[in-house]
């Protein structure tokens, strides 16, 4: 009698349970990186520039940061505009920048948000 196994002769084995659940996990793990991969692609670029640095945004976009008061901001930045660093300083041993557009305070002369969580993001 011949021995058991596929149609080609080639020894047939029983899958293990182990070896099914390895199966699913190699499966969602690639299904995890592919979705990962995808929302890094999509996501936007957080754009810092340092000190006397402009970044121009010919599609407008937003500004985003945290207040001297620990406050999360945000603001439209408007198509066509070019901001740039314009001051930085030092408040209770935080650094702040304050941007300015065509040479005038933007948005404000006011305004101002930690250099270490602002950001710019083109549309």
């Amino acid at each position: 009698m011949p021995e058991p196994g596929d149609h080609k002769g080639r020894p047939y084995t029983i899958p293990t349970p182990i070896a099914f659940h390895m199966r699913n996990l190699m499966a969602a793990a690639t299904i995890a990186v592919a979705a990962i991969v995808a929302s890094h692609a999509s996501a936007q670029t957080c754009l810092r520039p340092k000190w006397t640095e402009c970044v121009s945004f010919p599609n407008g976009g937003r500004h985003t940061g945290v207040s001297p008061y620990g406050v999360p901001v945000q603001l439209e930045v408007p198509a066509g505009a070019e901001i740039c660093v314009s001051n930085e300083w030092e408040i209770r041993a935080e650094t702040y920048a304050q941007f300015a557009r065509n040479g005038t305070p933007w948005p404000n002369r006011d305004w101002e948000v930690d250099v270490d969580t602002f950001c710019f993001y083109k549309n």
